[in-house]
């Protein structure tokens, strides 16, 4: 086990620590599409035909929805990330209309992510964090594993908001460790693994197609998978 080191205060104020700059992890900025967001992020979210919450999988509508990093009332904010070079200058110039502000969640881990947990970054991962250790027992199986989420698309997170993210769930928990223990080898989320979604020949996710679940669960007369409407 190793600890998280945590960023330091002040932040940089011209760009994002080493390792959270979009340029790091894509090759080129895509414009966004005139697609609507929820189905830019949905799209982007799905895995075997199915679109499904990035921590825990589940695709069974209304439960599973989009939530934002930055949140939309937030557009001082997001001018600011800008004009420092925390997210390129091309990005949409409402935080609600930036797909890359954007996760696929149930609403279980959407609320609890927005105050409890964060996504730590590496060079070929997202790796979610709980920084509330055992207070959020519904966190804890998920924590120090890769969530579902391809560093590589052209619509990953922009990772730098996810340290602004990090230092408000941090002041939200005082009293917790501020470097939380980590494993030393990552390893996917259980249910990307179970389901066969990823495929580590590759190096990623499968999209279309049906995963092993939903397979068996036809041959056995269990139906079909429930896939989701966001209705946008």
């Amino acid at each position: 086990m190793a600890t998280l080191p945590m960023f330091p205060l002040p932040l940089p104020p011209d760009e994002p620590p080493s390792g959270y700059n979009y340029s790091d992890h894509s090759s080129r900025f895509s414009a966004s599409s005139t697609t609507s967001v929820s189905q830019t992020v949905m799209n982007r979210d799905t895995f075997c035909g199915t679109p499904r919450c990035i921590v825990c999988g589940a695709s069974a509508a209304p439960i599973v929805r989009v939530y934002r990093i930055i949140m939309p009332s937030e557009s001082d904010l997001w001018d600011d990330l800008k004009k420092r070079n925390w997210i390129p200058s091309q990005a949409k110039n409402a935080p609600k209309h930036e797909p890359r502000n954007g996760l696929y969640m149930c609403v279980t881990h959407g609320a609890l992510f927005n105050v409890t947990g964060s996504l730590y970054v590496t060079s070929q991962q997202f790796i979610f964090v709980n920084y509330t250790g055992s207070l959020s027992r519904n966190l804890q199986p998920y924590h120090g594993k890769a969530v579902a989420l391809d560093i590589q698309h052209q619509y990953a997170p922009f990772p730098s908001l996810f340290i602004i993210h990090e230092m408000r769930v941090r002041g939200s928990y005082p009293f917790q460790p501020t470097e939380p223990m980590m494993p030393d080898d990552i390893t996917w989320q259980d249910w990307i693994s179970s389901r066969g979604i990823y495929d580590s020949t590759s190096e990623s996710f499968i999209r279309d197609g049906t995963d092993k679940n939903d397979e068996m669960a036809t041959a056995s007369g269990g139906g079909h998978a429930l896939t989701v409407n966001t209705g946008s």
